[in-house]
């Protein structure tokens, strides 16, 4: 938690009312400084006995938490992972050099007859993927295909374009968290 002042929260309450989704805005803020307890005359009437405090609910609130936090980190995560499979088709559709991509193609070994095959049908794959992990009510089987996907590319690319494991960027050495992070989404994807 972070101590914010009143002055400084009301000028920020009074930004929040043009910004589209704000969390603070002038309401919310009158709601915070009313407080989150209210009169328990009234649930004590109706339930004909005083409510239960928060500990005789929750008996572990770190256990509560996992599953909130989660409720948003897994969508933003999926969110991201179909992010780079767009973005990954859209530069390899042309935005990245289609003669640097056959280059590469042919340094892997593929003759240059199947060349734009390769890259227009790897391009068309990974929109797919995107699209699929977008909008598909079940994802596990693509999930499973991403692991194959990504581990077959890092397979080949570490042998037949072996200076890609020692690139500054290390564009080989992120898949590490990308395959941990698909398989933690395989893992918790519904049956």
């Amino acid at each position: 938690m972070l101590p914010l002042p009143g002055a400084l929260a009301r000028l920020m309450a009074k930004g929040g009312r043009w910004l589209p989704g704000a969390l603070l805005d002038e309401d919310a803020l009158r709601m915070l400084d009313r407080g989150n307890a209210g009169d328990p005359a009234a649930i004590t009437a109706l339930l004909g006995r005083p409510p239960k405090g928060i500990a005789e609910f929750i008996a572990e609130p770190q256990a509560e938490r996992t599953p909130a936090k989660l409720g948003w980190l897994l969508p933003l995560l999926r969110w991201s992972i179909v992010a780079v499979w767009i973005a990954t088709a859209i530069v390899s559709f042309g935005l990245y050099p289609v003669e640097a991509s056959y280059d590469l193609l042919a340094r892997t070994g593929i003759p240059a007859s199947l060349q734009p095959l390769m890259l227009y049908g790897a391009a068309g794959f990974d929109l797919l993927l995107g699209l699929g992990i977008a909008f598909l009510p079940r994802r596990r089987p693509l999930w499973l295909a991403q692991l194959v996907l990504i581990g077959f590319y890092t397979v080949v690319i570490a042998f037949k374009l072996p200076e890609f494991l020692l690139h500054p960027y290390g564009p080989l050495t992120k898949n590490l968290p990308m395959l941990a992070a698909i398989w933690l989404l395989y893992e918790l994807e519904e049956q």
